[in-house]
């Protein structure tokens, strides 16, 4: 049975799904309009914010969990690639799923930007941005409740992540100047100092993510309604 959470389960087998889905139960546990939902023994972990889905599957049963996103029909869902076929809703790109520790002590400074400015930065090919008033409240309350960092320099660089527990998650990053980028992962690998960083990223930059040290672990996708 897939119940509404009162809480969610910490697991050892901690990926992408979980971390995205416990950033968003950080900031938004107590707002009516983010829903959170458990499959029994914890096999599922689901949440939904305007019509976007993430699923994390531990051993779930697909059948009630078809019925499920059936009845709640959401526009896009977030989850491993062989969860979302088994589905029938297979994307239309596998998504590297990629972690390294966060063992940068150094602290590069950047510049102050405001989340008009960082948004700017940030709409680039490659990269899927809600609206930006959706962005700009978003990553707004998150700043606020200490459950986000970023880096940037004006006109030239930016990078936004996401932290829960032992854990973060790039969330958006883009670079306008050659070596900038290498800069910008420098500089949040520091600000989450201690931390297992993840990242979910296309295949043309995988080799980038790889030789800044981090670990292809297995694949993800984006299924969107009527792509």
């Amino acid at each position: 049975m897939i119940y509404l959470a009162d809480s969610l389960p910490e697991t050892e087998n901690t990926n992408a799904e979980l971390i995205k889905i416990h950033c968003l139960y950080d900031c938004y546990k107590t707002d009516d309009r983010v829903m959170f939902w458990v499959q029994d023994g914890d096999r599922a972990v689901i949440s939904m914010t305007d019509g976007n889905m993430i699923i994390y599957n531990r051993a779930a049963d697909t059948e009630e969990l078809k019925e499920f996103i059936d009845l709640m029909s959401p526009v896009c869902v977030f989850g491993d690639y062989d969860t979302l076929c088994a589905l029938n809703r297979e994307p239309a790109e596998r998504i590297n799923v990629m972690a390294r520790a966060a063992d940068i002590k150094e602290n590069i400074e950047g510049d102050i930007l405001s989340s008009k400015e960082l948004y700017s930065l940030l709409d680039t090919d490659g990269l899927s941005l809600p609206e930006y008033p959706y962005f700009a409240v978003d990553y707004c309350r998150r700043l606020n409740h200490g459950g986000a960092d970023y880096f940037a320099i004006k006109d030239k660089c930016a990078v936004i992540s996401f932290k829960t527990g032992e854990n973060a998650i790039i969330n958006g990053i883009a670079s306008h100047e050659k070596g900038c980028g290498s800069l910008a992962l420098k500089a949040i690998l520091g600000k989450n100092y201690g931390k297992r960083l993840y990242v979910c990223c296309r295949d043309k930059v995988k080799g980038f993510y790889i030789k800044n040290g981090f670990e292809p672990l297995y694949f993800a996708g984006y299924w969107v309604k009527n792509r």
